[in-house]
């Protein structure tokens, strides 16, 4: 600070005006404006050129947080602001520090400057910087300011009070506002709140609570006695337990489930969780706070999804990815093949049980753990005394980890679906016995002209057989170079002209020609047979059934040929997963039965169709129909409108069997005397049988 010969300023007029500026405080003046007011006074006082006012707040004493209230210029105020707090610090320490720059964009450095501090009670809570006094700052002039310094204390005071009030202010709003809102968030749930002292026993409930207990405000007894009467006698013994224990418990949280009586005597389920907030010098629980939320229709689920379980036929395993056994239900009272006692807890691996069994079990779990859906497969097990049983398994994920299998015994089923094959192969045979007329008569047409076109060529063989020995002695004379003999080429002539050799050439040619297409239609015929014969495949197949029509249709050829004209109408089908040779056999049922309808002539239409994500198969006649209760019995096994002796009633009913195997329909229209239309639906995408299967 450099002493000058500059007066300083008249120490009356700075006490006046210091007291007007604290009498405009006092009255609510806005303390930004006063601070201006005050810095203008300094400015005019000491004839500087710049100056600021600002307030510090000590949160570090090393580096105090600044807010210039007034500068001049305003840059200045906005620089002071956004200096970091080193710079700052060193700025209060050393005011030398802002000599020679400038304040504002082409204003005057910085020459000579006075830093004032502002404190009350020896703290400081502000400072008043001023710049550019011509010939510096003296003692004298800061004694002169004491009465302005004074005031900026009170006025930088004030400022801080007021923003402590309005932080006071801010912090209340937000807790009001919190208590609305935590008010009505808990009005929009349905848990109950309460709160219990433990040493005088008094409970505080909510409105929800009272609700849940079927109680209105007043109606309940503000103590733990009260609650327990509300609880079921079963349930009491356990609530007062669970509040025993927590005044020397080290557990801080409580749960557990109780029914509470409501007012029209039902009971309601309430799931209690409860906390301890306060404890005495001993550690001991004095206040617990906690919520009730009504589960009865949980439990009411929970029961019903219980007794739904129960009443499931089967076994039901949740399995680890790593093969324990983590829980078992048996809805079926069929015993498993060890105790669940010995399973339980335990790996699949580690298990007495067909290495098979366990290696197909985890390879179906851990891929449904892995990628989800559902896996179905079969095993056989041997489990004494019941001998050799069929089982189906569902695997399905359960949780990231784990997944549930319902495993059902279908050795019942497995026997009635070789029951089922054994009726197929039945009517198959007797369907066979029914064609063998004419597929016997179909094959002895053919076989019967290659025979005798045989003979007649063997007749022209010995007819030529002369011609072509003397060709042969001809092709002699020639191959020594010697001209052949008059006689041998004149008995070539006559043999040539004697026997018709141009027509034995032609009508041989003939010959060839209609006994390959015989041998083809035998062929055929064959085929046909060995196709309708053959073995069922494991799996389904995929086919063309155009070409299983027109397959079915020359092996029952003969049995539609002298009763009807056929017509084909085919479409152009997709290939079709599905069983070949039960599809034939329903085709020569149908086409059979089509034929027998027929009494003197008529007419068969056959049709095939793609369909949306079906194939549509419909076989017509116009035969003498049926009547509605015929209609009604067809799929009855044994049932028949033959004669005694043609028929053995099972055609249809193992045709609809065949189809639903399928996963397909039959639909069929008849009138008497119009004839009859079956319309069989096919799913393009069959569903195939579970992997892992042993038929």
């Amino acid at each position: 600070m450099r002493v000058t010969s500059e007066e300083p300023p008249a120490r009356d007029s700075g006490v006046w005006a210091a007291m007007e500026l604290q009498t405009e405080f006092h009255r609510g003046g806005d303390v930004r404006q006063l601070c201006a007011r005050l810095l203008g006074l300094l400015l005019e006082q000491t004839r500087s050129g710049y100056g600021f006012v600002g307030e510090l707040f000590p949160e570090a004493a090393s580096a105090p947080r600044f807010r210039a209230l007034a500068s001049t210029p305003t840059c200045w105020m906005d620089a002071l602001e956004r200096a970091p707090d080193s710079e700052l610090a060193a700025l209060f320490n050393d005011a030398s520090a802002l000599r020679g720059l400038p304040l504002s964009p082409g204003g005057a450095p910085v020459s000579t400057f006075l830093l004032l501090p502002l404190e009350v009670r020896r703290e400081r809570v502000g400072m008043i910087g001023l710049a550019n006094r011509p010939g510096g700052y003296d003692a004298e002039l800061i004694g002169a300011l004491q009465p302005l310094l004074t005031v900026g204390a009170v006025l930088v005071q004030g400022s801080h009070a007021e923003q402590r009030r309005q932080r006071t202010e801010e912090a209340l709003r937000q807790a009001q506002a919190n208590t609305e809102r935590l008010s009505l968030a808990l009005g929009c749930v349905e848990d109950g709140f309460w709160e219990l002292d433990l040493p005088t026993e008094t409970l505080h409930p909510s409105r929800r609570f009272l609700e849940l207990v079927g109680k209105l405000p007043g109606e309940l007894e503000h103590t733990i006695a009260a609650w327990g009467r509300l609880c079921h006698p079963e349930d009491v013994a356990e609530v007062q337990r669970m509040f025993a224990e927590q005044p020397g418990g080290d557990a801080p949280r409580i749960q557990f489930t109780y029914r509470a009586r409501r007012p029209d005597g039902t009971w309601a389920w309430i799931l209690c969780r409860a906390q301890v907030v306060e404890r005495d010098a001993q550690g001991r629980a004095v206040r617990v706070m906690g919520t009730d939320f009504d589960i009865t229709v949980h439990k009411q689920t929970e029961e019903r999804l219980s007794a739904l379980i129960q009443a499931i036929p089967d076994l039901i395993f949740r399995i680890g990815v790593d093969g324990t056994f983590i829980d078992y239900n048996a809805g079926n009272p069929e015993p498993t093949a060890l105790p669940p006692s010995v399973f339980l807890g335990k790996r699949i691996q580690d298990l007495p049980l067909p290495k098979p069994f366990i290696e197909l079990t985890l390879t179906q779990v851990q891929r449904v753990i892995r990628e989800g859906g559902t896996a179905v497969y079969e095993y056989q097990l041997g489990k004494p005394p019941l001998g050799l049983q069929h089982y189906e398994a569902r695997a399905v994920r359960s949780g990231p980890d784990e997944a549930v299998c319902i495993v059902r015994n279908i050795t019942e089923r497995k026997l009635s679906e070789e029951r089922q094959a054994q009726l197929i192969q039945g009517e198959k045979l007797a369907l066979m016995g029914q064609l063998a007329a004419g597929v016997a008569h179909e094959i002895n047409n053919p076989v019967s002209y290659v025979t005798s076109n045989l003979r007649s060529l063997g007749r022209y063989l010995t007819d030529l057989t002369p011609l072509l020995r003397s060709q042969r002695e001809l092709m002699d004379s020639l191959k020594r170079g010697e001209p052949p003999p008059a006689e041998q080429l004149t008995r070539a002539r006559e043999l040539w002209a004697g026997q018709d050799t141009e027509f034995l050439l032609q009508d041989m040619t003939d010959i060839v020609r209609e006994s390959l297409d015989g041998s083809r239609r035998i062929k055929e015929i064959a085929q046909g047979l060995r196709t309708f014969s053959r073995e069922e495949e494991e799996q389904p197949q995929h086919v063309d059934l155009n070409e299983e029509l027109e397959s079915t249709l020359r092996m029952v050829w003969n049995e539609l040929k002298y009763k009807c004209e056929l017509k084909r109408d085919f479409g152009e089908l997709p290939l079709v997963a599905c069983y070949p040779t039960q599809l034939a056999q329903v085709f020569t049922n149908l086409l059979v039965n089509a034929s027998q309808a027929i009494e003197k002539w008529g007419e068969i239409r056959v049709r095939t169709r793609q369909e949306g994500d079906e194939v549509v198969v419909s076989i017509s006649d116009t035969g003498k129909g049926m009547d509605p209760e015929t209609l009604a019995r067809l799929a009855t096994p044994f049932f028949t409108t033959k004669p005694r002796g043609q028929g053995t009633g099972l055609g249809l009913y193992v045709s609809y069997g065949i189809i639903a195997r399928h996963k397909g329909r039959v639909e069929v229209r008849s009138e008497p005397g119009k004839g009859t239309t079956f319309t069989l639906h096919l799913p393009l995408v069959q569903e195939e049988r579970p992997s892992g299967a042993m038929a």
